[in-house]
């Protein structure tokens, strides 16, 4: 008699993959959690490096000054042969850090209680590295002119490319005659309905190629139109915007009602004025 067919084997079971995937996403999230706790060790210890180095140019308490830390997002890289602190303008609000090698720098902002306010302005802070000695022939030489420092402002917090920036993001300062230039801004007014070009940080004299107007009104955005001021009477009445536009554009509103468009003049933010 003839043997019957042998029964097929059955398929072996596939493992699924999800064992090994969780095992690598959990690895790559030890490797981040470690890789954000040595940057913020990094950024703690610049900035107690930055206070102590700062109480003694100022000659106050240490635990007295705050340094803001750097922006989390920038990754500072290891300094071997350890970081130099300057305070590259005119007040100490601002502490430069720096490298070289490799070549880095970050700028931190400085804070102290008003009742340091008085020692901290009676306090000679020492030039940069930057700056150098005359030589003696020089020092025999007729004395020349020395250039005046310029007025400027700086910002009082680092902000990100396309915020929004108002006189109250800046503050005065003196920008010594070596870095200044025709570009600088010198009235923190200037800031009324701007934004901020690039990433820029907290500290350093800001220049007009630094910033541009505003956007303020966005395409799809709902926009209040005035109509008739200075005729004794006024009309307004909110359409949406059907462009992005700055400060002084003209843009097409359109009424979603009617769908009748209109062109009007941005004036501030979501607003403008009609023909």
């Amino acid at each position: 008699m003839q043997d019957p067919c042998p029964t097929p084997l059955a398929p072996r079971p596939v493992p699924a993959p999800w064992p090994a995937l969780v095992r690598l996403g959990l690895a790559a999230l030890t490797m981040l959690l470690a890789l954000l706790g040595s940057q913020a060790q990094a950024s703690a210890a610049i900035t107690d490096q930055a206070a102590r180095w700062l109480s003694t140019q100022l000659k106050v308490p240490a635990d007295r000054i705050t340094v803001q830390a750097p922006d989390p997002r920038w990754q500072m890289p290891p300094c071997p042969s350890g970081p130099r602190f300057d305070t590259p303008f005119s007040n100490a609000n601002t502490v430069r850090v720096r490298c070289e090698s490799p070549q880095w720098q970050v700028f931190l902002r400085a804070q102290w209680p008003e009742d340091l306010v008085p020692a901290v302005a009676s306090a000679t802070l020492p030039a940069p590295p930057n700056r150098t000695e005359p030589s003696s022939a020089a020092a025999n030489a007729a004395p020349r002119p020395t250039a005046e420092p310029r007025r400027g402002i700086v910002l009082t917090r680092a902000v990100n490319r396309g915020s929004l920036l108002s006189p109250a993001s800046a503050e005065p300062t003196q920008v010594p005659a070596r870095e200044a230039d025709s570009l600088l801004i010198a009235d923190v007014q200037f800031l009324h309905q701007m934004e901020a070009v690039r990433d820029l940080p907290a500290g350093v004299p800001l220049r007009q190629t630094d910033i541009r107007p505003a956007v303020l009104v966005r395409q799809g955005q709902w926009v209040t139109m005035t109509v008739g001021q200075g005729t004794g009477f006024t009309v307004t009445v909110r359409l949406e915007a059907l462009q992005d536009g700055r400060l002084g554009d003209r843009v097409m509103l359109r009424n979603t009602e009617s769908g009748r468009t209109v062109s009007a003049v941005v004036t501030g933010m979501n607003a403008a004025k009609g023909a």
